[in-house]
């Protein structure tokens, strides 16, 4: 090897020798002055922790300051995961879940094995995570697992709020419920000033979802020092939990139970009812919707809904099978709001509408072709003129059961609900050059059809409002029978029961048209000062002058108090002097199913403080099945004689009162047995 041979290897390893030594230069540099904030934070991190204590959420209450969802304390079993994990093989494993499932059945609060295994299986906790496995268990196995901790490693029991309900299962729809956030729901949340975090509860529905975080309180938390083995040598920081705000509902719950038990006892009725043709489809009412609203700023005073379900379901869990069960179409959707969501033909209560429209357009009037006391001969049936069988679905359109009311004017017309005077005025609207082809759906715009009321709850339904210009738009034709069915609350339209009501109370207060008010208010639950004022909202006005509105009106009172109106043997014996009713009944009609029974309804004349609305499913004549129930709320509110409803600490008090009594009067009974 020559002398430069030696120099140029040794010059390439002191070159070596030099990256190397740069590249150890940068990384310490790195380490030390770029990342040393990182490293700082992982080195604190392996030496604090952070204990979240979470935060009652808010309670709500009905208008009369009646406690409708509470908190109240659960003893919860958890389950260590990463002792549960790394201490047992898979034998030993399933040795602890057997035991824990049996101890905890035995100490009063029946666990079974597999919703144990369901528990430790869910992905929403992670491996360090303390796993909620039973909730609601006994002080007695509270006591069993401190006699005989070392039995049950990673085994413990903590107390946490969960929701009460202590009306139970009334205004369920309208309340909602609270359950686990999703993965999809922690990821929106994760910079939420409240600190979700991935085993936390979320408001699903209802006022519970729509009022989220007003009710949801700030979690408190303490930052703690630990040693290696991760016990606490020092409290570095504590932030103690802010319980949610109070939020109080326009709600009354006297006036929900009875609407809720009268909406079930109407379909009730309608199931026992007989077709009169064998081959007609039989009446199932598998469910129906009632809301009862002021008109006067129209607050949502009930809202019922059936079939409904249990919020309490969702404070302790429950099975998979319970879930599909409730979300089954079988079932008829239990979880759907029916009264917010329920899309449906409004029949002949859509008769108000469409006799404004032909008012406010001129088709009624002066100069149009009738005049409020116009007489119409109501013959049965109703022939489009000029009509063409070949280019329509049908020329003639009849009364309901083929009925014939003769001379008819407006006032008789809605009185006894005659669809051939309403055909009239839909197809002369239609066809007529000098009317507005669609006033009836501009009508039905003005009194909040087709979109959403804007109340304050999710999920509402928009309803449907067809017209010639959106079919054209479509692509899709639209007939002169289109008109004349629209004209009676038929064919494609729909509307929510809200809506109806909405429409109604509209109408019933003289021409403003409101967003349905469920809130009135919230409160912090310390001082009980209002933190936000939910005011009267206007999204409309509605010309609506008395020589419009009057005819209408005395139609409408008809309806109830004439002898020829449609709904006169239902409010037999009302009182009508006291309380004056007006009304509408509606009959629509399903493809292939019974007809939906509906009656709309305001009160008391002159100055109406109620509306009320019923649109039962499968469930036949309006005046035969929904009137009667709209009487049956109607009449308790007239004559002050609402039932007070009790909570259930009231029923399980009254309950113990009961059997105490009924020992005495046994007793009293065993010692005159005794003297005899």
């Amino acid at each position: 090897m020559t002398p430069e041979s030696l120099r140029l290897r040794l010059s390439f390893l002191a070159l070596l020798a030099l990256l190397a030594f740069g590249a150890m230069v940068a990384r310490l540099w790195y380490i030390q002055v770029l990342s040393s904030e990182e490293f700082e934070e992982i080195a604190v991190s392996n030496t604090v922790r952070v204990v979240y204590e979470p935060a009652p959420r808010g309670r709500i209450f009905d208008a009369g300051g009646n406690v409708l969802v509470d908190n109240r304390e659960s003893l919860v079993v958890t389950v260590n995961r990463f002792a549960f994990d790394n201490e047992f093989d898979e034998a030993g494993q399933e040795d602890l879940v057997l035991r824990l499932a049996t101890e905890i059945s035995r100490a009063g609060r029946l666990t079974k094995v597999f919703e144990i295994d369901d528990a430790l299986a869910d992905p929403r906790y992670g491996p360090l995570d303390s796993v909620p496995v039973a909730d609601d268990v006994t002080e007695n196995f509270e006591i069993v697992l401190a006699e005989r901790a070392d039995e049950f490693p990673g085994v413990d029991t903590v107390i946490r709020s969960v929701r009460f309900y202590p009306y139970g299962d009334l205004a369920a729809h309208v309340l909602g419920y609270v359950s686990l956030l999703s993965e999809e729901q922690y990821e929106l949340l994760a910079d939420s000033p409240k600190t979700y975090r991935r085993n936390d509860e979320i408001g699903q529905t209802g006022i519970e979802a729509s009022f989220e975080s007003v009710l949801r309180g700030t979690p408190g938390f303490t930052r703690l020092e630990v040693d290696n083995i991760g016990d606490p040598v020092e409290v570095l920081e504590q932030v103690a939990p802010v319980a949610g705000a109070d939020v109080h509902l326009t709600l009354d719950i006297d006036i929900q139970a009875l609407a809720e038990r009268e909406l079930l006892a109407g379909l009730a009725e309608a199931r026992r009812q007989e077709a009169d043709d064998p081959n007609e489809p039989r009446f199932n009412a598998p469910g129906g919707a009632m809301v009862v609203l002021d008109p006067n700023g129209a607050e949502v005073l009930a809202m019922a809904s059936f079939p409904t379900y249990s919020p309490s379901e969702f404070v302790s869990g429950f099975s998979e099978d319970r879930w599909i069960a409730l979300q089954d179409p079988a079932n008829h959707q239990p979880l759907n709001n029916r009264a917010l969501a329920g899309v449906y033909p409004p029949g002949s209560t859509f008769k108000l509408f469409t006799a404004y429209a032909a008012m406010n357009s001129g088709v009624i009037g002066p100069r149009g072709v009738l005049d409020s006391r116009t007489l119409y001969e109501d013959n049965g049936a109703y022939v489009v003129p000029s009509c063409e069988e070949e280019l329509a679905a049908s020329c003639t359109f009849s009364n309901a059961e083929d009925a014939i009311y003769g001379p008819v004017d407006l006032r008789r017309a809605i009185t006894v609900s005659s669809d051939v005077y309403f055909y009239y005025l839909g197809d002369t609207m239609d066809r007529a050059d000098r009317f507005d082809r669609e006033g009836i759906q501009r009508a039905a715009q003005m009194f909040g059809f087709g979109a959403p009321s804007g109340i304050a709850l999710a999920g509402e339904g928009a309803g449907r409002v067809p017209s010639p210009s959106a079919a054209e738009a479509a692509g899709e034709p639209w007939r002169t029978g289109d008109s004349i069915v629209l004209a009676i609350g038929q064919g494609i339209l729909g509307a929510t029961p809200l809506q109806l009501a909405n429409g109604y109370a509209a109408f019933a207060n003289g021409g403003t048209l409101y967003a349905p008010k469920i809130v009135d208010r919230v409160e912090n639950p310390v001082s009980r000062e209002v933190v936000q004022d939910f005011a009267d909202r206007e999204v409309g006005s509605i010309y609506l002058p008395q020589p419009i509105r009057q005819p209408i009106l005395e139609g409408l009172l008809g309806v109830t108090a004439d002898l020829e109106g449609t709904a006169h043997l239902a409010f037999l014996g009302f009182p009508h002097q006291e309380w004056p009713v007006a009304g509408k009944t509606g009959t629509a009609e399903v493809v292939g199913k019974a007809d939906n029974s509906l009656f709309a309804a305001f009160g008391p004349h002159p100055d109406p403080e109620y509306v009320v609305v019923a649109i039962m499913e499968e469930s036949g004549f309006g005046a035969s099945v929904a009137a009667p129930a709209v009487r049956r709320v109607l009449e308790p509110i007239a004559t002050d004689s609402v039932p007070a409803v009790r909570t259930i600490d009231d029923l399980a008090e009254l309950g113990e009162q009961i059997g105490q009594d009924g020992e005495e009067q046994d007793a009293g009974q065993v010692e005159e047995d005794s003297s005899a």
